[in-house]
């Protein structure tokens, strides 16, 4: 079948959530790339402004069905003033995911009121549980009046690795990350349960916060469901 041609004309709006592949005619290009539903018809090459050819339709791909938390205990998690939309917006993602119960905005941490967020949340900051505070010590401090532990997810001679733990048994869990460059504050974490970090075996000392929160999250929530059977 001779692929169709993508033009700058008019076309019927595809069914949501599927979008096309493009492949450049260009000989010195050649540039194939994805275009979602919203970004359809596309006229041109992204790269070069030449000729294009739509070669495949894509569907998003969606998973059979939530996974239900089951009877492990609540996490939440505490974002202690995150300075990055991008950042925070992964780690509603994240949560919406692994079945997190609450994410905490604390200090200057953006909230889903910014437009920006949603650009890397993808929907996920209208479905999670989130609220603010101005004081991520003080919040913390009332999660733990409420029977919570509070493990704060940070470096130092205090820390131990994330691996050797035991989540807490009957209780929830709050697990709290700080500000991409100067870190937790020195008052969460002295008045943390346990502080943890993810173990590094290259050269660097440490991983972008919203992905070294994310493998924390899912090696909580696996150690959990393993615990209970699930």
């Amino acid at each position: 079948m001779t692929p169709a041609r993508a033009t700058s004309a008019p076309q019927a709006t595809p069914a949501p959530g599927t979008g096309g592949v493009f492949l450049c005619l260009a000989a010195e290009c050649g540039l194939r790339f994805p275009a979602s539903a919203e970004e359809l018809p596309i006229g041109r090459c992204l790269r070069c402004g030449g000729e294009i050819v739509q070669v495949a339709t894509m569907q998003a791909r969606r998973m059979p069905g939530c996974v239900p938390a089951g009877g492990r205990p609540p996490l939440h998690l505490l974002l202690d003033n995150w300075r990055s939309l991008f950042n925070v917006g992964s780690i509603f993602r994240t949560a919406d995911g692994a079945g997190v119960c609450e994410v905490h905005l604390c200090g200057i941490t953006p909230t889903p009121a910014h437009r920006k967020l949603a650009k890397t949340a993808l929907g996920a900051e209208a479905t999670m549980a989130w609220s603010y505070a101005p004081d991520a010590v003080a919040r913390a401090a009332a999660l733990q009046a409420a029977g919570m532990q509070v493990w704060v997810l940070e470096g130092g001679a205090e820390s131990c690795p994330l691996w050797a733990c035991d989540p807490p048994q009957g209780c929830g869990l709050v697990l709290a990350a700080g500000n991409e460059v100067c870190g937790v504050d020195p008052g969460l974490v002295a008045s943390a349960d346990r502080v943890v970090h993810v173990p590094m075996a290259g050269c660097k000392g440490s991983l972008n916060v919203a992905v070294a929160l994310s493998i924390a999250v899912y090696w909580l929530v696996g150690q959990a469901e393993r615990r209970a059977g699930g």
